[in-house]
């Protein structure tokens, strides 16, 4: 659970108009649907998203779709994706990928008008960029972008849990319903939607969907956000919390995903760049103090936690008295 040390955000009213988060770009690419039921499928989606950006105030932009201002050369969305990124200058970029993914036992792609990319082109053109990063993979076989585009301090979000499920996924548009701000995936009910909870919802709406149509799930979505390439699934987590991580000495991962929410609340909106910045620091280190408890001595713990407390506290201070 990612915790908010402050008493009075609840006293706080939830503001819904528009107000710009600084340095926040969504490079939004809609891949090509093959057929007129997934090409309305991506479009609503992506509807969906750029809803959820202006929600937000948060600069979008999107490949893939006619008229959508990118460059005259449709059939080349692969190379306005690599230009848009090489050109970003935003201090946090999210890429978002809806559409179909494929593998052909190789190479791991994304499918969009003109040559496709793969998971290493992705990975080499975001190389470049650097800023605070988030992919967010929503296509079928896109498993393995974890594993290539995974950094610390990145988070990596997937449909399927490897390249080989390769089936049409429907975790992007419950991803995209939650991140706009929907009430049901407020798993800490702080009136706002983090990326980790808009993983978690789309997750369990997912799970429902092949439970209620008596279907064998073919898409697991995963999260990485540790910087180790592993990835964690929804079912590894109890509500916000996570309670298994990948591998005996990783790890968990939620925490720095747990922590990014383009539609935020009122208190949220209170703070500077350079405040969120420190106090999410400040909240990451006591959550791994945390873990780490039963491993120290009980002075040594306290006197750890302590410090970090008295500098949340003194941050929350500063904003209630500015």
């Amino acid at each position: 659970m990612m915790i908010r040390f402050f008493p009075f955000l609840l006293t706080l009213g939830f503001c819904a108009s528009a107000i710009a988060e600084p340095g926040l770009k969504i490079l939004l690419v809609v891949g090509s649907g093959g057929t007129s039921d997934y090409e309305t499928t991506f479009r609503e989606t992506a509807s969906l998203w750029k809803t959820a950006a202006e929600k937000g105030g948060a600069e979008i932009q999107v490949i893939g779709l006619d008229g959508d201002g990118t460059q005259a050369d449709l059939n080349e969305d692969a190379s306005n994706l690599r230009e848009a990124i090489t050109r970003e200058k935003a201090t946090e970029l999210w890429v978002v990928l809806i559409g179909h993914g494929s593998f052909d036992g190789r190479v791991a792609k994304f499918n969009v008008r003109g040559p496709d990319f793969t998971d290493t082109d992705l990975a080499g053109w975001l190389a470049s960029y650097p800023g605070d990063l988030t992919l967010i993979n929503t296509a079928s076989a896109s498993g393995s972008f974890v594993s290539e585009v995974s950094k610390p301090g990145r988070v990596v979000i997937t449909a399927t849990k490897n390249e080989a499920e390769v089936f049409f996924t429907r975790f992007g548009r419950f991803f995209a319903e939650a991140i706009g701000g929907s009430p049901e995936a407020d798993l800490d009910n702080d009136e706002q939607i983090s990326l980790l909870e808009s993983f978690l919802f789309a997750s369990k709406r997912v799970e429902l969907f092949y439970k209620e149509d008596g279907r064998l799930a073919t898409e697991h979505a995963i999260l990485d956000d540790n910087g180790d390439g592993l990835g964690s699934r929804a079912e590894w987590f109890e509500g916000t919390t996570p309670t298994r991580a990948p591998a005996d000495d990783a790890k968990p991962d939620g925490d720095l995903a747990g922590q990014k929410v383009l539609v935020k609340n009122a208190f949220e909106r209170l703070l500077t760049p350079e405040q969120t910045k420190t106090r999410d620091e400040l909240e990451r280190q006591v959550l791994e103090l945390r873990r780490s408890k039963s491993s120290l001595d009980e002075t040594d713990y306290y006197g750890r936690l302590e410090p970090l407390l008295l500098k949340l506290s003194k941050l929350y201070d500063g904003i209630k008295d500015s």
